[in-house]
């Protein structure tokens, strides 16, 4: 006879345990996923508000050094008194006519002074409204008062100041003017194009999604570049330079020499919405998982006898024999000998065909089918298993290997014992008629295990029994083996 060298049983499993499994790893995935999103996008907004605040530094310095030209272009002139000694509305210190003179040089020397940067206005400009040196007609309409006058609307401006920066007369804002007072008498004013502060922010327009804005000190916004699709609103932040973090922006913003602010502002609406469609899913995804993983539930106490619960699922069998699949049938043995009452006796058997790849050679496919479904027969017929109120459990376990557990009880282990073996021969017998074309072409062994005598562990009870069918294997015969912790009985 073939001799048995593995194993070909399983063990129990319940058949919703993967499932199961897997949607408990799909809902800490999910939790996962969700937890781990906020996080991310938390430290995203962090990083970005970092290299915001670089950027924004290095804005603030480029300003910072545009600016500084033209008050250190002031103060130059300022320092020379050959230019701020000179008062263009006393006339009595000279003649009318060596005033204008007078005049005309400085102009001509103050106008050379300004070619040191593009500068659209470099004047020293007298009481008189006299200028010495070069002064726009643009910014003389922008300037004046009703009169015409520039040196009084110029004197309320600065107050008790001694300098200051100003742009967005009447709501414009295309230039930048420095106003600076050298003496009683004489005020410096220099002016340039907005434009060309915008010329230091190229940085802060390459990036994407990026908005920047140039506030003077009232929070009017000079300028503006955005690379960002919608309207960026700047939000109020405490302090000279500080950054606002919301859901969806990143705000930096740091205080020039001059008082002014520059804003650059991250949109991060896209990667918001990004997050915020992972947050919906995974939010979906585990009540889904939660929901499954409760019908399971319901399910399963419903499937289950002993909780009081009637049959819901049908039971697994092969689709091609009908014959009761491994997992269903080790599960539904398992179950009954867990919840069987106390002094139950019941004989789990395994039973093999010995000769199934002999039989498959001598009668091809529709033989070795054959066998199994012949052999299922058997074993059905004599524990009477087509019987809705039987309670033995006859399933296939391999090509051809069957387990079968049957009730014995007679709540005297004796008796029991006796009833099991004397069923056992007879089994035995009643197996050896099974053919497929002559008598004793088949060639069927078994190997049985007694709880609870032998074990009252499942596990423990298909390894006795998987030795008993072993030692029946190795006999010359066909036999069957009861396990026994000291021998094996055999017919």
């Amino acid at each position: 006879m073939e001799k048995e060298n593995s194993k070909q049983g399983g063990r129990r499993t319940s058949k919703a345990f993967p499932l199961i499994m897997l949607l408990i790893m799909a809902l800490v995935c999910a939790v996962c996923m969700g937890y781990m999103g906020y996080i991310h996008y938390d430290k995203q907004l962090e990083n970005e508000a970092e290299m915001l605040r670089i950027s924004a530094q290095q804005a603030a310095s480029g300003l910072d050094m545009q600016l500084a030209k033209l008050e250190d272009a002031s103060v130059t002139l300022m320092a020379d008194s050959e230019y701020t000694d000179f008062d263009a509305a006393d006339f009595s210190t000279m003649s009318e006519y060596d005033m204008t003179r007078r005049l005309s040089e400085l102009k001509n020397k103050v106008t050379g002074l300004s070619l040191i940067d593009n500068y659209c206005d470099f004047t020293l400009l007298y009481r008189n409204d006299a200028a010495a040196g070069k002064l726009s007609e643009g910014s003389r309409e922008l300037l004046g008062d009703d009169d015409g006058k520039i040196y009084p609307v110029l004197t309320d401006m600065l107050g008790e100041k001694r300098r200051i920066w100003v742009t967005g007369i009447d709501g414009n804002f295309n230039k930048v003017f420095y106003i600076c007072r050298a003496n009683e008498h004489t005020l410096f004013v220099g002016g340039f194009y907005t434009d060309e502060l915008r010329y230091m922010l190229t940085d802060a327009e390459l990036k994407d999604k990026v908005g920047m804005l140039l506030e003077d000190g009232d929070g009017n916004v000079i300028m503006s570049v955005s690379n960002s699709e919608g309207t960026l609103e700047p939000e109020e932040g405490e302090g000279g330079s500080y950054a606002v973090i919301t859901d969806t922006a990143v705000q930096v913003c740091r205080t020039l020499d001059n008082g002014w602010k520059i804003v650059l502002i991250k949109d991060m609406t896209a990667i918001y919405e990004f997050y915020k469609k992972l947050a919906l899913e995974v939010a979906v995804l585990m009540v889904l998982t939660m929901a499954v993983l409760t019908v399971m539930y319901v399910v399963r106490t419903k499937d289950e006898q002993s909780l009081g619960g009637s049959p819901m699922l049908t039971p697994e069998v092969d689709m091609l024999t009908g014959i009761t699949n491994a997992e269903e049938a080790e599960n539904t043995i398992a179950d009954r000998l867990e919840t069987c009452a106390a002094g139950s006796t019941y004989m789990l058997a395994l039973v093999k065909i010995v000769n199934m790849e002999e039989l498959g050679k001598r009668y091809g496919r529709a033989g070795y089918n054959g066998s199994i479904i012949k052999t299922y027969r058997g074993l059905a017929e004599f524990f009477g298993t087509d019987d809705p109120t039987s309670e033995n459990i006859v399933g296939r376990i391999g090509e051809g290997k069957f387990i079968v557990m049957a009730n014995f009880t007679q709540y005297d282990l004796f008796k029991a014992n006796d009833a099991l073996k004397d069923s056992l021969v007879k089994l035995s017998e009643h197996m050896n008629s099974v053919m497929l074309a002559n008598q004793g072409d088949m060639q069927i062994c078994i190997g049985a295990a007694v709880f609870p005598h032998s074990s009252g562990d499942y596990d423990e009870l298909y390894d006795m029994a998987e030795k008993a069918l072993e030692d029946a294997v190795n006999d010359d015969e066909r036999s069957y083996a009861v396990y026994s912790k000291k021998s094996v009985f055999r017919k």
